[in-house]
């Protein structure tokens, strides 16, 4: 049961250091490369390019290290002769990351995050050689490991990593998927993660503070969600009719099995009826993404989640009246939210982009911990001389804390809550095909949303490889 006390805001914290956002993939989560991305590349941008790292006299072997899709290469053919003529694809790749933050915050200090994601995707239908018919079947594990700055020295609830989590190894995904009606749609079906596939931005993938992935509208208000690193049973339907117009919907567990710590290799697979379900829908328009269109591309996406879990979300006020004494706790029957997503092309020209994002979203505030979110930003890719992969960008997100959460709040002596804001700029160097750094800055205007809180400077650096 939710306690609107400052008792609540570890539970709050842990819920929202789910959050996610950095590399776009479909497969795995929004920061983990699965069968859509096995590298950091930029978008569109061809392995076999010039690379002015690349040391004189090893530009012309698409074999050499600089030029490889991968750190460890075809393996002596052993992934393309070996594994993919039967339809096996494995893809590993390691996310570390440095951060401090020198000021703010509830303390000082630096920590490391790592992630290490083991996905493998199966063609079913090549590996049984035509026994079934567009059928792809998927899963990863993950090793966490790191102390987390969010939780240990900053206190804000948006998540300065988005792959910070409870260290263990873990199952996150695990489906098959079928296609059909000539690949215009696709059923996915098993353990799943909501945020592969909804509330997704291209642009937003490229940060690392982890609502600028998941988002606190989902991560700090739903009971264990399945956005990284949890996922959990469901099934998802996804049809593309025409190349302009997509939809999509997907039903989940109403609860994970609980948090990571109690739930912490991703094994139990909790399906309890009075935890009620998780429902996702979104529909999008894809501008100048058919075949033959030459403009500047943009995705506009409407969507919402409900939830029926009705215990699971009493509402601030009957619970300040019960914890005073004047009254018994209340509960929403059911708890929803909505949300939008724009992801648009502002410039194409001569190798360089810039690419906008903006997302918003509302959850009633009688229950929901942030009542309004926004957050967007700009991507720079190619602005550079010499270095046509790299991408730079800013981004802000702001979560605005309830106001019935913020009353009962100090009904019960506490300081009351407004918002928490944090401002994002980072520059990713694509060092080879496989390989990338990217420093990163972040500045947490009143980390956890209380008031009174001491603004975060965040430094640090992330490196990524894909073997």
């Amino acid at each position: 049961m939710k306690k609107p006390t400052k008792n609540l805001l570890p539970l709050l914290a842990a819920l929202a250091c789910v959050t996610t956002g950095g590399f776009t993939a479909r497969a795995a989560t929004n920061i983990l490369p699965g069968p859509d991305q096995t590298n950091p590349l930029a978008p569109g941008e061809n392995p076999a390019s010039a690379n002015p790292l690349i040391p004189e006299g090893l530009e012309g072997d698409s074999r050499t290290l600089f030029r490889r899709e991968t750190l460890l290469g075809d393996l002596r053919g052993l992934r393309t002769e070996a594994l993919q003529q039967y339809g096996v694809a494995i893809s590993p790749a390691y996310i570390g990351e440095v951060q401090g933050n020198p000021t703010g915050g509830i303390a000082q200090g630096i920590t490391y995050d790592g992630l290490l994601n083991v996905p493998l995707d199966i063609d079913v239908d090549r590996l049984t050689r035509g026994l079934t018919s567009d059928l792809t079947f998927h899963v990863n594990a993950l090793w966490i490991h790191g102390q987390g700055l969010s939780v240990r020295k900053v206190g804000d609830f948006s998540n300065v990593s988005n792959i910070a989590g409870y260290n263990t190894v873990r199952l996150q995904e695990l489906w098959f998927q079928q296609t059909f009606l000539r690949k215009r749609a696709s059923l996915r079906i098993g353990v799943l993660a909501a945020d592969a596939e909804f509330f997704t931005s291209t642009n937003s993938s490229l940060f690392v503070n982890g609502t600028l992935g998941a988002f606190t509208l989902v991560g700090a208000n739903l009971p264990d969600p399945p956005i990284y690193p949890v996922a959990v049973p469901g099934v998802r339907l996804a049809v593309q009719p025409v190349s302009f117009f997509s939809f999509q919907a997907g039903v989940y567990g109403g609860d994970s099995g609980g948090s990571q710590d109690q739930n912490n290799h991703g094994t139990n697979f909790n399906l309890r009826s009075g935890d009620g379900a998780l429902i996702f829908s979104e529909i999008a328009y894809l501008r100048n993404q058919s075949p033959n269109d030459r403009g500047l591309v943009g995705t506009y996406k409407l969507g919402s989640f409900v939830h029926t879990g009705s215990r699971d979300f009493p509402t601030f006020s009957s619970q300040a009246r019960e914890a005073l004494g004047t009254g018994v706790v209340e509960s929403r029957s059911t708890n929803f939210g909505v949300y939008g997503v724009m992801d648009q092309e502002l410039l194409k020209s001569g190798g360089r982009t810039v690419g906008l994002f903006v997302r918003g979203g509302y959850a009633p505030g009688d229950a929901n911990f942030v009542n309004y979110y926004l957050d967007g930003g700009l991507d720079f890719t190619g602005f550079v001389p010499g270095r046509i992969r790299d991408v730079a960008g800013v981004a802000v997100a702001h979560s605005d804390v309830s106001n019935a959460f913020s009353r009962a709040d100090r009904a019960q002596g506490g300081p009351g809550y407004s918002s928490e804001t944090v401002f994002e700029a980072t520059y990713r160097v694509t060092l080879a095909p496989w390989w990338s750094v990217q420093p990163d800055l972040q500045y947490v205007f009143n980390p956890s949303g209380a008031n009174g809180s001491h603004d975060a400077l965040v430094l640090g650096v992330r490196s990524t490889v894909a073997f």
